[in-house]
């Protein structure tokens, strides 16, 4: 299907908790995983001219963050008469110390075609081509500039690297995802939960 101008698509996000008992459960099935950042969960479209179109998850505009030249500049570039649309986390409003910094995990419009039907693991490198020029960064995750970074896929070791979480307030635990699991159509809310769980770390807004 196409995808022509601006209009807004719900991000695929789990929305089931599990345990961090589960953790190997999933690892065994065989799921990629990546950092869970403490941000807000919304899409960041590129128009045909680089005109830049982002709202929440609830398809609401940003009332906070105010995104600046700097971090829209890497996504400004990739402008080539084609929207895409990518799946973020806008580190800001929740984040005492990191502001204005986008932190993607994947993509769902590619040269003015929604991706549906395609699998997580071929998003993945999709966005591995489009952002071909990264540096190291921090935890768990490379950066395309100071402002904008490329969550890191996480194959194995998903206790300990859960365990090492120091700070849930910048990282929340992780996301554990199917690389088999296919987008599914993204009109409505949690259509595409099925092939994802999150797992987070104790905290006083929730229980893990």
């Amino acid at each position: 299907m196409n995808y022509t101008e601006a209009k807004f698509l719900y991000p695929p996000r789990p929305v089931r908790s599990v345990l961090p008992a589960m953790l190997g459960f999933y690892e065994k099935k065989g799921y990629w995983a990546q950092i869970k950042k403490n941000g807000t969960c919304s899409i960041l479209g590129v128009g045909p001219r680089g005109e830049i179109y982002t709202q929440n998850r609830h398809g609401e505009d940003h009332r906070l963050w105010k995104p600046s030249k700097e971090s829209l500049k890497p996504f400004k570039s990739l402008a080539n008469g084609k929207w895409h649309v990518f799946v973020i986390e806008v580190m800001d409003a929740k984040t005492p110390n990191i502001k204005d910094t986008i932190y993607v995990h994947d993509i769902i419009v590619h040269n003015g075609v929604i991706l549906e039907g395609s699998t997580f693991a071929e998003r993945q490198e999709l966005l591995q081509k489009i952002f071909s020029n990264r540096t190291e960064g921090g935890f768990g995750y490379e950066k395309v500039t100071d402002k904008v970074w490329l969550a890191i896929l996480i194959k194995s070791g998903f206790q300990s690297i859960f365990n090492s979480i120091e700070d849930p307030k910048v990282d929340e635990g992780l996301v554990l995802k199917d690389p088999n699991g296919k987008l599914e159509p993204m009109w409505r809310e949690g259509s595409n939960s099925r092939w994802q769980v999150k797992c987070r770390k104790p905290h006083e807004n929730y229980g893990y």
